[in-house]
């Protein structure tokens, strides 16, 4: 890889897209991480994306951004304009890799003098090429399942059956995501076969043996170009090959091979990366079967992934940070990581003194036509985390984190047959976590559940000691030993309250008088051995607390958790900006969340970050110890508002405002009027068109772009009317007036505080940046002469917001949309400039 040119050089960095099923926010989080440490480096970035929702198109002047899809075109008119010295491919997926192959095969990057950085020659030559991974893998004298490429039934007929069957067949180069499938008998074969060589932009497909069972693995490694290396983090899918990592409950650091097996994968990754030159991070995934005691190297992935995402948090290794210098031509001996860390942390490998569970969400409760078994192909929409001393208290907070409601009660599977609880325990579905603790509830054999479903008995009996915590709980309610056990096994206030029946006060109470309140460790790479700051932490119930009080002037945001469908990319920017404004309006700023991939969770985005479920017990344990002097909740949750409302009425603040009467929200409207309203001040920002697929019903529109009324008269005319019905209820804020349009023009039928995707898309089109006006609204920092200079300067760009569905990556048919399906079912939304 060649480095960049020193200061003053232009880079530009290839986005990921819009939001979608595989790719949440993580390469969002990451650009703009690496961007912020470029601008310090004086290098100027240039990003071509169009998420609507990416806190990176917010953080650049609007010269350095190009809206566009990205397409091969597309990229090229930027290099084009923007003239860059560098271009920059592993933030943006396998898409951003391939574009960049395309380029440098079609001479555009030598024709325009740019130079590839963050991927070696040799990686990019991997991507998506099975036939050269197998020669790079066979050069490292590591093994790897035979692949053979076939573009007809018939020769992978004679394939199949020269390896015998079943077999996994997948398309190469797939126009959409890579998709897999187990062909058990030449009948599946052809009717598969045909599906996916459609599939393939090259009418190719990949057939192998199928390794269905065996257990997952996963290495991620550094590397500099001197070639010093070492591995950052190992993960393990608690699930086996079958089910897409994706969906599978994943466990770092790995737990559950030897010592010296984990050492051959580990070597095995540090040859991988010297033969490939790597220099920055690189994925090498690893099927192990146990019975053989043998591997296979399935996937070497030299980009940024949600795996690599996974690493950074859970070790807190600053790889980010350490890969820019990297981009600047600096290695490992040269280069000196921020203040927060010892020196020496650069180049040790990290060391865990705590475990991570990440658990997958699904949306099948509101897409029921879609098939919920698991297998090859992703289906989860996002996911939550949990941290903790154990295996068992990290698993049970990831759970406890995967459920949106911040009541903290979980669901289970209780009244489920036997015959339907083995058939999920055969053929896995969403959720299959409260399956298993169900089966062992029933008091199945471990022996057999193993056997049934491949996972290691290890964590059989990581969930049944689970299960004789909740045995105790049960037995002796209100027990002070009891309560301390459970929530040294990841038990919140709220399952306690729920299963005593008790209000949380009353939990809450024996908390203290038992002295059985959380404490509080920081997430870092040496595991105590060195002195850091990360400014990260998990709760424990231990006796050191290693959090303080961070400021007498904070401001605890509540994140939203893990991503699901619906405004929740959309609230993660929201978050995120939040954070960035209160910080720069003089708070320390602190953040509750446990998504992975949220950019709200970035560390240089806030002072400090709390990886806990969002559950109104750890919310309020974190209030105690903090003492924010205010508590922001952006979103509309209705519970925990009420919650914290009544019980911080002086702290907490709702963004966007949660109005308490007036709003009135139409079955159908055309036109929204946007408002920023302060407390004697109303302002028209923009008229927006609001498009909808099914005769102008408000829940399904999937469009939005602003609008000229260029009629005076008339525009005059609907302001006096909004502003009429805005003061009748003394509204605050962003507000959109909502009017429908017929034969005798304009009605209004509505109002309400102006939606989080909206305000999102109004700060992107915009020169203004509406969630810092609304925190300075109620802040009280907004002085009458700020209001009025925001419109004096204020421009609005032509564009559009389209909202994007995942109904094609889950294989819903589409003329089912009306009336299953809504504007709540987007998955993510494409910006487009007009």
């Amino acid at each position: 890889m060649t480095p960049m040119n020193a200061a003053n050089s232009k880079i530009l960095i290839i986005g990921s897209g819009p939001s979608s099923i595989g790719n949440e926010n993580e390469s969002d989080a990451a650009s703009f991480q690496i961007i912020t440490q470029l601008i310090k480096h004086h290098v100027t970035p240039f990003v071509i994306d169009d998420n609507a929702f990416s806190v990176t198109l917010s953080l650049l002047d609007k010269s350095q951004v190009f809206i566009n899809k990205i397409t091969i075109h597309n990229v090229i008119q930027a290099i084009k304009k923007a003239r860059p010295d560098s271009i920059l491919p592993t933030l943006g997926g396998k898409r951003a890799v391939k574009i960049t192959q395309f380029l440098l095969a079609r001479g555009v990057l030598t024709k325009y003098h740019v130079k590839i950085v963050g991927i070696s020659d040799e990686a990019l030559k991997l991507v998506s090429n099975p036939l050269r991974f197998g020669e790079v893998v066979h050069d490292c004298n590591e093994p790897t399942i035979t692949s053979t490429i076939v573009s007809s039934f018939q020769d992978a007929e004679l394939i199949a059956d020269k390896i015998g069957y079943p077999v996994m067949i997948k398309s190469l180069s797939p126009r959409y995501r890579i998709r897999r499938r187990i062909c058990k008998d030449p009948e599946k074969l052809r009717v598969n076969l045909k599906k996916y060589l459609n599939d393939s932009e090259i009418n190719k497909c990949i057939i192998e043996p199928d390794i269905t069972g065996y257990q997952e693995f996963s290495m991620i490694g550094v590397r500099d170009d001197q070639g010093t290396r070492m591995i950052i983090n190992s993960i393990e899918d608690i699930d086996a090959f079958g089910i897409h990592p994706g969906d599978s409950l994943t466990i770092t650091p790995i737990q559950t091979l030897t010592d010296p097996q984990y050492q051959r994968l580990r070597n095995a990754t540090l040859k991988i990366m010297d033969t490939l030159d790597i220099n920055g991070f690189c994925g090498v995934q690893f099927a192990f079967n146990r019975s053989g005691n043998y591997y296979f190297i399935t996937k070497v992935v030299p980009y940024y992934t949600r795996a690599v995402a996974l690493s950074c948090k859970a070790s807190e290794y600053p790889l980010l940070e350490v890969y820019t210098d990297f981009l600047m031509g600096q290695n490992f001996s040269t280069l000196k990581l921020s203040n927060e860390y010892d020196p020496k942390t650069k180049c040790l490998e990290p060391s865990l003194d705590h475990v991570l569970v990440k658990i997958p969400l699904w949306q099948f409760k509101d897409i029921k036509t879609s098939d919920q078994h698991l297998g090859s192909l992703m289906q989860s929409v996002g996911s939550s985390i949990g941290v903790g001393r154990t295996i068992e208290e990290a698993l049970l907070k990831a759970l406890r984190s995967s459920q949106f409601s911040p009541k903290d009660v979980l669901p289970n599977r209780r009244n489920m047959s036997d015959d339907e609880l083995i058939d999920q325990l055969i053929h896995p579905q969403a959720s299959r976590i409260l399956v298993l603790i169900e089966a062992l509830r029933r008091h199945y054999p471990v022996h057999d559940l193993a056997e049934l479903t491949k996972i290691q008995p290890f964590y059989f009996y990581k969930l049944k000691r689970l299960l004789a915590v909740e045995k105790n709980i049960l037995n002796k309610p209100g027990n002070i030993d009891t309560i301390k056990r459970a929530h040294e096994s990841g038990f919140g206030d709220g399952m306690l309250a729920e299963t005593w029946n008790q209000s949380l006060a009353q939990i809450r109470d024996a908390d203290q008088k038992g002295e059985t309140r959380p404490t509080y460790k920081q997430i870092e790479p040496s595991a105590g051995e060195f002195i850091q700051h990360t400014r990260t932490y998990y709760s424990s119930y231990e006796h050191e607390n290693e959090s303080a009080q961070l400021s007498d002037r904070s401001a605890l945001v509540i994140g939203r958790g893990g991503n699901q469908l619906g405004p929740n990319t959309s609230a993660d920017y929201y978050t995120a900006e939040t954070l960035i404004q209160m910080h720069k309006l003089g708070f320390k700023t602190i953040i509750i969340n446990n998504n992975p991939n949220a950019v709200s969770l970035i560390p240089r985005i806030s002072d400090k970050q709390y990886i806990e479920p969002v559950q109104l017990g750890n919310i309020t344990d974190i209030i105690h110890l903090e003492k924010p002097q205010l508590i922001v909740v952006p979103g509309n949750r209705h519970f925990l508002l009420r919650q914290l409302t009544r019980r911080f009425p002086d702290q907490a603040i709702i963004l966007p405002p949660d109005q308490k009467t007036g709003v009135t929200i139409p079955k159908r409207a055309s036109v929204g009027l946007d408002f920023f309203v302060s407390t004697h001040q109303q302002q028209l920002i923009t008229p927006m068109k609001l498009i909808s697929r099914f005769h102008s019903e408000l829940k399904y529109v999937n469009e939005i772009k602003p609008f000229q009324i260029n009629d005076d008269k008339l525009l005059h005319t609907l302001k006096h009317q909004a502003i009429h019905v805005i003061n009748q209820s003394n509204w605050k804020g962003l507000v959109q007036v909502l009017f429908k349009t017929g034969p005798n023009g304009y009605s209004l039928v509505g109002i309400r505080p102006l939606r989080t995707t909206e305000t999102v898309f109004l700060n992107q089109i915009s020169n203004v940046n509406w969630i810092r006006a609304l925190i300075q609204l109620y802040t009280h920092q907004l002085t009458p002469a700020q209001f009025v200079s925001i419109f004096k300067r204020l421009k609005v760009l032509p564009a559009k917001m389209t909202d994007t569905f995942p109904f094609k990556q889950l294989s819903v048919v589409k003329p089912h949309l009306k009336p299953k399906f809504n504007n709540n079912h987007a998955v993510g939304a494409r910006l487009t400039l007009l």
